[in-house]
């Protein structure tokens, strides 16, 4: 396949999520994609991206309010693209089956608007002196440490895995165009 482009789009309040963004774009960048990585806020328009992958912290059991708005801003595109989710969550500083459950099930909403692909889901870092009180308060009563629990030889390897996907599920739609019916000239 020759040059596919790919948008790496996040929501990030610490930038934990936009550092795990931009490692996912570097590994498709080796793979051959041309990769834009960019704050949702930053993105207006899809056109052009063969791929979108996107990420966001977990607060409150949902995705960052920006993060769902992008989704459902461009749901109709998305439906229609392969699209990847992450997800950045304290919960996975000790990785359950029970805290891997409890975090897919918070993108029950977005998976609604636009089914991903593939999903991944990583720990994050936390840091209890750039959060607000009420926040810190919170965090404490979850029972989530303070520390820097990204595991970058796993994110590595899910987006080796992704640009496998990725380039999988292009060539099949390239494929799928070819073999449709040329009009008469």
């Amino acid at each position: 396949m020759g040059t596919w482009r790919v948008l790496v789009a996040y929501a990030s309040r610490l930038g934990s999520t936009r550092e795990i963004a931009q490692t996912i774009a570097q590994v498709l960048t080796r793979r051959g994609a041309v990769v834009d990585v960019l704050a949702v806020d930053q993105v207006k328009c899809l056109q052009g991206y063969q791929a979108v992958i996107l990420g966001s912290p977990i607060r409150e059991a949902h995705w960052l309010p920006e993060a769902i708005d992008f989704v459902w801003t461009h749901r109709e595109v998305l439906q229609q693209l392969p699209v990847v989710y992450f997800v950045v969550s304290g919960l996975m500083s000790n990785p359950t089956p029970e805290h891997f459950h409890e975090v897919y099930a918070c993108l029950a909403e977005v998976r609604a608007l636009a089914e991903p692909l593939e999903m991944g889901i990583f720990a994050g870092s936390l840091e209890y002196d750039r959060l607000e009180r009420d926040q810190v308060v919170k965090v404490l009563s979850k029972g989530l440490p303070e520390g820097d629990f990204r595991r970058w030889q796993e994110v590595r390897a899910w987006a080796e895995d992704i640009a496998d996907r990725l380039l999988l599920e292009l060539a099949r739609k390239q494929a799928a165009e070819s073999a449709k019916p040329k009009p008469p000239a």
